[in-house]
């Protein structure tokens, strides 16, 4: 009893060596850094496809703000897809990751924006509302604004779904995939290493 007591005593202080508990990361990391890059690159392509379903399919059609939204996703679809399957470096792959973080920051920031513009608490681009039209006073002034005015307003959602319009969706969507980018991150424990 007293022997087999010593022998896993032992096997304890030699599993627990600092040199011998260190884990080499390429297996491991390169597997947790395909994981995210694949949940950006799908959830990219689910909010695009969820974008062209409700403007082709049930006609609500995008403002410029709302296509400005989409700019970032069609980024991230990019890069995750360069990183994906062409770029076999892990550092390549994590600095995807962050530009990509960083691209939902920016989305959900122009986002916010427009969500602003629908609640009358910042002005839109004039391409997007009808307020460069209270200046016109003839005819022929007002067609041409007409002809260069788009016709779809930022400053009124085309769509409200629980209270909310499809801008504040987007600003959810987008911080809740910044966020679980950052848990994915430090679940698996995105940290750069200079190689000894």
């Amino acid at each position: 009893m007293d022997e087999l007591k010593s022998k896993s005593q032992e096997i304890l202080r030699y599993a627990q060596d600092d040199k011998l508990c260190h884990v080499p990361r390429s297996e491991g990391s390169l597997f947790a850094y395909k994981i995210t890059l694949l949940f950006l690159l799908l959830s990219s392509i689910a909010a695009l496809t969820s974008a062209y379903i409700s403007q082709y399919i049930f006609n609500l059609q995008p403002c410029i703000l709302c296509l400005y939204q989409r700019k970032p996703f069609f980024v991230i679809i990019a890069l995750t897809s360069l990183a994906l399957f062409f770029l076999k470096s892990e550092k390549i792959k994590k600095i995807t990751i962050y530009l990509c973080a960083l691209l939902l920051l920016i989305n959900a920031a122009i986002a916010i924006y427009h969500v602003g513009v629908e609640k009358k608490i910042f002005q839109g681009p004039t391409t997007c509302s009808s307020e460069n039209l209270n200046n016109i006073d003839n005819l022929e002034d007002l067609k041409e604004a007409l002809s260069k005015t788009k016709a779809i307003r930022c400053d009124e959602p085309a769509f409200v779904f629980l209270g909310l319009s499809m801008a504040d969706w987007n600003v959810i969507y987008c911080l809740g995939l910044f966020f679980m980018v950052v848990f994915l991150s430090k679940k698996h424990q995105i940290k750069l290493e200079v190689k000894k």
